[in-house]
């Protein structure tokens, strides 16, 4: 037999199994990839922070036996987003986190009936957000993926393709370093909580510009440059997108009322 007494194929490294799976072979793989101080795990999280470059442009390049894949990296993310938003409601760190949110909200000049309706609609959004967060996180990788290969557009730089696992890799790794932050912060101070979590965005924002200087060998003048640029193409797009979603929900709440539909009561619940 070709790979008869080894354990890894010679040509790319990858594991060879003959075995079917097991409970137990899965336990193995998952402490070889996870824990230890010398996994893949271990130095994909330390080289995202040292060299982001090689980590990524290996994977790019097809060099994937070293580091844990773009896809693993991200699905992790889910696991701890979910451990996330569990503590926060069963620790009944959700209820205040809505509390603080009402009383942050300004009145205005509206109706109490429209500020009902407001604070009802904004719950809801506030709940199916944290309900739905590793579907948001996927979602939001091909749109910062369409930002970066607007603001990085040229043959030297990514396609749309490796702009996503770049930010398979950068935005996981952000969620996975800044996570554990927030939920001991979250058991400290809800008001240290609030500050982190308002620091998070700048931060990545900071860490994805690093890792595009090393990814592309750019100089400080044009990494500057190139960030001011994604922040005007990111704002464009979120303003076409926001203007875009306002034309279909009034479109469909204008429908709705035509048949009848009583779309206040859908939205508030």
């Amino acid at each position: 037999m070709l790979y008869s007494g080894h354990t890894h194929c010679a040509s790319c490294g990858a594991k060879w199994i003959e075995n079917r799976i097991t409970m137990r072979q899965v336990g193995t793989d998952f402490t070889d990839m996870y824990l230890g101080v010398d996994t893949k795990f271990v130095r994909t999280f330390v080289d995202l922070f040292r060299k982001p470059g090689v980590v990524i442009n290996g994977y790019i390049s097809g060099r994937r036996q070293y580091y844990v894949d773009a896809i693993r990296y991200t699905l992790l993310t889910i696991l701890i987003s979910g451990l996330y938003t569990f503590l926060m409601r069963s620790g009944g760190f959700f209820d205040v986190y809505l509390t603080e949110i009402q009383a942050m909200t300004p009145s205005g000049s509206e109706s109490p009936e429209a500020q009902e309706f407001g604070t009802k609609f904004g719950l809801k959004m506030v709940n199916f957000i944290f309900d739905f967060q590793g579907l948001i996180h996927f979602t939001t990788i091909p749109l910062l993926a369409l930002v970066g290969r607007i603001t990085f557009w040229g043959k030297r730089y990514y396609n749309f393709t490796e702009h996503i696992v770049f930010y398979l890799y950068t935005y996981a790794h952000s969620m996975i370093v800044t996570t554990p932050i927030t939920i001991i912060l979250m058991y400290l101070s809800f008001d240290l909580y609030m500050y982190w979590s308002f620091s998070v965005f700048p931060a990545m924002f900071l860490y994805n510009a690093y890792c595009y200087k090393r990814c592309f060998n750019l100089d400080f003048q044009t990494t500057v440059l190139r960030s001011l640029i994604s922040i005007i193409v990111l704002i464009t797009i979120l303003i076409l997108a926001f203007l875009f979603l306002m034309i279909i929900i009034f479109l469909t709440a204008l429908i709705a009322s035509k048949l009848g539909f009583d779309v206040e009561s859908f939205i508030t619940g």
